[in-house]
């Protein structure tokens, strides 16, 4: 099984590099927008998500109350999740949540120990160290992509760096 990786933090940077996973090369961020878009589109012209699972009638319910707009993306280790909103005049709104089954194992990668971040400029940077030291906190990071290890690092928590 090939792995693809979601990077803590708000910039996620595009390689230039393509990955070795099945989606012919690409990155999780545009395997997630592509789904999401059309699942948008489906629902901007009154139809039903054309794959994932979703709750039926609140689905009928969205579509009554109007156009929807996108919401969150939200990642397990084996599924994306896509959450479109509709609200009807009074305010009341309405989310529908779509749950796409990931086409490999999706980990999460909270920033690493040597990377240094400026709250100032907020710009993310790396950090120097003993070759020792490195070898020993990439070890450390490694043994976070394990399915057990990595799954407790799932959630709003760490997706914002809070403890």
């Amino acid at each position: 099984m090939k792995t693809l990786v979601v990077l803590a933090g708000s910039v996620i940077f595009e390689p230039v590099i393509a990955y070795p996973g099945k989606y012919m090369g690409i990155s999780l961020n545009v395997y997630a927008a592509q789904k999401k878009r059309a699942l948008f589109d489906d629902l901007r012209a009154g139809n039903p998500p054309s794959e994932g699972s979703f709750d039926e009638a609140v689905w009928r319910e969205a579509k009554a109350k109007g156009a929807p707009t996108m919401g969150a993306t939200k990642y397990s280790p084996d599924s994306l999740t896509f959450e479109f909103i509709t609200q009807d005049p009074q305010g009341a709104a309405i989310v529908l949540s779509v749950r796409v089954e990931a086409p490999e194992r999706i980990v999460f990668m909270p920033v690493p120990d040597w990377v240094v971040q400026t709250i100032w400029q907020g710009e993310i940077d790396g950090s120097y160290r003993f070759e020792s030291e490195a070898r020993a906190l990439l070890a450390e990071f490694e043994g976070l992509l394990g399915a057990g290890k990595n799954a407790e690092l799932f959630g709003a928590k760490m997706a914002l760096g809070k403890d």
